[in-house]
């Protein structure tokens, strides 16, 4: 007997037996003997051999994760008079298995190279998990295991959905294994995939107005995004006799859609942000990955849908974030159907891209309705500042009110009045235990 991919020899035990033991269980199984020299003579072990035998199987149990124990075995035996450990260890079901102290990087994952036991790199294991998941990529498992979910937690709560870790579970956040999967990594406060928002002056990208990333938990994204895209999106008014008519320039609900079209349907196995890219006259929202294979563009306006990240489009569904599946981009026609410009989906090799006209553009405005105090404060031109002042004009109101006229989440409503507060154009108190606002200058608002 020689050594080899799926046998090794050790002298006596030291950490190399419990790396060797990891490879084994991350590659095609294998057969560890203690107490033999390189060359496969008895060298054996002194004292307590059943002794030696538990340290070994707490040291692997206890070290390793997920829970090894069904696959390997550990039993005494007696060559040429001496006392041997065989260890047998069977290759796992849920690879790759990790030190639990180093979780998924090089340094806690071993493989067998021919007879060699080596840390594998950080591309090995991202293979390894893709060649033992089922494809699809929310249900693998994640590299980053320290994960937070405080934003998450916070959006759950809101919309009164339990988000304890039984839920978890359930909507594909948690491996059968009990490690989080890449759901929960785009869920988590970590969520290293961004969102770039630019805006620019003109048709082209050749001045720069603003712009910004937006990091951390996918909800985060989605409230920040949408709150500051509503900063850029322009109110021009009409009048209709004695009447005033408003008109932004995107309609919110065409600016949510997009954008959470972009994230539902994006490859999250491309490295690389959602792009969001505001003109005088467009605004586009650009996710890597294409159109899943077999959806034309009449199939996405009759709604069909084929959804590349259905666990992450259950959540958002779950949380009324989208109303139905493939309603979306339907949704985002019919905002349009007065309007003498459309939205277009451009056909983009390895991306996806949804164009949103601006209905005001080459339209002289003719009268943007803004509070006195507001202009005093100088506030952009169109801002959601503006429309917050302009609806709410002497009047008590809250978050929730908010959001519902901006057709953003009352995380997102939130902040966008505790900066109107910093900003001096709102005062706030407490009514029980929620905040109510009111401008500052007009006197005794109203509820």
């Amino acid at each position: 007997m020689l050594e080899g991919t799926t046998v090794e020899f050790k002298r006596e035990f030291n950490e190399k037996v419990i790396n060797t033991m990891l490879a084994f269980l991350n590659t095609e199984g294998g057969t560890l003997y203690l107490g033999l020299s390189d060359d496969g003579s008895v060298f054996g072990l002194g004292g307590d051999v059943d002794l030696e035998g538990r340290r070994i199987t707490d040291s692997f149990r206890n070290n390793v994760a997920p829970d090894p124990s069904p696959n390997f075995k550990v039993e005494p035996e007696k060559r040429d008079g001496k006392f041997i450990i065989k260890i047998t260890v069977k290759q796992g079901s849920s690879i790759p298995y990790c030190f639990t102290k180093y979780g998924l990087a090089p340094k806690g994952v071993y493989v067998r190279i021919g007879s060699n036991t080596v840390m594998a790199t950080r591309e090995h294991i991202h293979q390894m998990i893709k060649d033992n998941s089922a494809g699809q990529f929310n249900s693998e498992l994640s590299i980053e295991q320290d994960l937070t979910f405080e934003y998450a937690d916070k959006i759950f709560s809101e919309k009164d959905v339990k988000f304890g870790r039984q839920q978890k579970q359930s909507l594909g956040l948690i491996h059968p294994d009990g490690r989080y999967t890449n759901l929960a990594l785009i869920l988590s406060d970590q969520c290293p995939y961004t969102t770039k928002a630019a805006i620019f002056e003109g048709i082209n990208k050749e001045k720069f107005k603003d712009r910004k990333e937006f990091t951390g938990s996918i909800f985060r994204q989605i409230d920040d995004m949408l709150a500051y895209l509503h900063v850029f999106n322009r109110v021009r008014s009409t009048f209709d006799g004695a009447y005033r008519i408003d008109h932004t320039d995107y309609p919110d609900i065409a600016l949510r859609e997009a954008y959470i079209n972009a994230l539902i349907h994006r490859d999250y196995y491309i490295d690389g942000s959602v792009l969001v890219s505001m003109f005088d006259d467009r605004l586009e929202f650009m996710s890597l990955g294409g159109v899943m294979p077999g959806v034309t563009h009449d199939l996405m306006l009759a709604g069909v849908s084929v959804t590349r990240n259905e666990k992450l489009a259950q959540i958002f569904y779950r949380l009324n974030i989208i109303e139905a599946f493939g309603t979306g981009i339907p949704r985002i026609f019919s905002a349009y159907e007065k309007s003498s410009v459309k939205p277009e989906i451009p056909v983009i090799n390895g991306g996806f891209l949804m164009r949103l006209s601006n209905r005001n553009y080459n339209i002289q405005p003719s009268y943007q309705h803004t509070p006195q105090y507001a202009k005093e404060k100088d506030v952009g031109y169109g801002s959601s500042e503006q429309r917050i002042l302009g609806a709410f004009f002497n009047v008590i109101f809250n978050k929730k009110d908010a959001a519902k006229l901006l057709g953003i989440t009352e995380s997102g409503a939130y902040k966008l009045l505790e900066r109107m507060k910093e900003q001096g154009l709102l005062n706030a108190r407490k009514e029980g235990k929620k905040w109510v606002y009111y401008p500052l200058n007009p006197s005794s608002p109203r509820h």
